[in-house]
């Protein structure tokens, strides 16, 4: 049986920042259920001189940022010269392109917008099953019209588009289920709320990271925790873990670790699934803590990456809203694009919900190779999990060159990549909000230490765990720092 100080579970940002700290003293083992180090943190090659990050994809905020410290370090984020003079461009469904005036405006009435939202933080009046997307309805408005008094036939599409924006930046399926009582609980760090990466993406972080584990037998790859039990006689724990990278889908090859302390950094989602299976035998830590993984959210988010061949987008514009609750009514498919959706018998309601969810259209700007971002919240970011990849490519491509009224077929689309978060079993979404059942009081319920004996035997990291920069990077390194130094005082002693 095999024997180690410390199992570290999950290769993230989280996983590594512990491991970072503990230090090569230490004998720990970094236990991976994935085939890669990243965890969320997934950097992949699109195209000859063009690289994408199909997770985490931004540093928010630069001081008292470690992340921001470490790649400036490593001098991988963008200057903002390359970046502020880019422009963005609102386009409605009747392909009548608004004012860049009154998209800054609308942007500007937005972020007071949300500010006043933040401000109800610590609020004890507001109910806690209180929403965001309550205070959206009920409070946009008048500030619009207050700053626009002559654009309230665009008030609805506006509602609409931060609707699903907002959805994204929180990781919710839905503002309906995001609180209005914690959302001011986030912070937000001095600087860019995006600061974006150089062509690398975030691999030149996570490279950096991995350096710090002096052998590649501190990393186990492929092997998941399928149960954790406290020993009581030895004060340890049997760690069971399960080896995926066998060559036969019949085999299952399984060992048993014994170590003296963990730290579990696995994503939210997973411990919503995966929790009362693994720890079935701490009856104590499953009280301790499984109304605190059910009330707090965690949904998906995911992404489509359009590779171009050649730019035909407005040049300086990074940017492209597109405006319009009804826009499936509006546009009509390619010929091409009907016979493959035939085809595979994709349901005309879920061509549909698709269509609705785009909105945003980012421009990749890190490299010369034409590539623009399209952005999936609510039902749609699963949905498009189920799809094959071109044909979501297609849609949102069409849909686009609508909006631009330039034909579909002179503007070729080269490749399409993808996110799958929620078909992801070791991760099961994208990142973690408060929702309308949760409050303060589940995070802290969440990253508090498991001591079975009075010593804190299994230690919580994670974004989720983070008390003011969840669903961040930064707040899944810092969190993995928190417990490695938390560790470090206990063998210290």
């Amino acid at each position: 049986m095999e024997s180690v100080k410390v199992v570290i579970v999950g290769g993230g940002a989280a996983g590594l920042g512990a491991a970072k700290t503990l230090g090569p003293d230490v004998n720990y083992l970094l236990i991976e259920a994935q085939d890669y180090i990243g965890g969320r943190i997934r950097t992949v090659d699109a195209a000859p001189d063009a690289v994408v990050d199909l997770g985490a994809q931004y540093i928010h905020g630069k001081t008292n940022n470690r992340v921001f410290e470490i790649c400036k370090q490593l001098d991988c984020i963008m200057t903002l010269s390359s970046v502020n003079n880019e422009e963005t461009i609102a386009i409605r469904s009747d392909r009548t392109r608004l004012n860049p005036e009154i998209v800054d405006k609308v942007q500007t009435v937005w972020e007071e917008f949300a500010k006043e939202a933040q401000s109800k933080f610590g609020d004890i009046t507001i109910p806690t099953d209180n929403s965001f997307y309550d205070y959206l309805i009920e409070n946009f408005k008048p500030l619009f019209l207050s700053a626009l008094p002559s654009c309230e036939h665009l008030l609805d599409e506006f509602i609409d588009y931060f609707d699903k924006t907002e959805s994204i930046e929180n990781g919710c399926s839905s503002l309906v289920k995001l609180s209005l009582a914690e959302y001011g609980s986030y912070e937000y760090l001095e600087g860019l709320a995006e600061y974006e990466l150089k062509n690398g993406g975030y691999r030149p972080f996570i490279s950096y990271l991995k350096s710090f584990i002096p052998e590649d037998n501190r990393i186990r790859l492929n092997s998941e925790v399928v149960r954790v039990k406290y020993l009581h006689d030895t004060h340890q724990l049997q760690v069971d873990t399960r080896n995926h990278n066998i060559k036969s889908e019949h085999e299952q090859e399984t060992s048993t670790i014994v170590c003296d302390h963990i730290v579990w950094t696995s994503s939210l989602g997973y411990l919503k699934e995966n929790f009362s299976s693994i720890f079935a035998d701490e009856i104590e830590l499953i009280e301790q803590k499984q109304d605190a993984i059910n009330r707090l959210g965690f949904d998906t988010i995911n992404k489509t990456v359009l590779i171009y061949e050649k730019r035909f987008w407005p040049d300086a514009v990074g940017k492209i809203m597109l405006l319009d609750r009804q826009k499936q009514k509006s546009i009509e498919f390619s010929d091409s694009l009907k016979t493959l959706i035939k085809i595979e018998q994709i349901d005309e309601r879920v061509v549909n919900t698709i269509i609705e969810a785009v909105h945003r259209y980012d421009e990749l700007r890190s490299t010369n190779v034409p590539i623009l971002i399209c952005w999936f919240g609510g039902s749609a970011a699963v949905l498009i999990e189920d799809i094959n990849e071109n044909i979501i490519g297609q849609i949102c491509h069409e849909v686009l060159c609508y909006y631009l009224n330039l034909s579909s077929k002179l503007n070729k689309l080269n490749r399409v990549l993808k996110s799958e978060w929620h078909k992801n079993r070791f991760i099961r979404g994208s990142y973690s909000y408060y929702s309308i059942k949760s409050s303060g009081k589940a995070g802290q319920q969440l990253r508090t230490a498991y001591e079975p004996d009075g010593i804190p035997r299994i230690l919580f990291a994670g974004e989720a765990t983070h008390e003011n920069g969840y669903s961040t990077v930064h707040g899944a390194f810092e969190s993995g720092i928190r417990e490695g130094n938390r560790l470090l005082s206990i063998l210290n002693e």
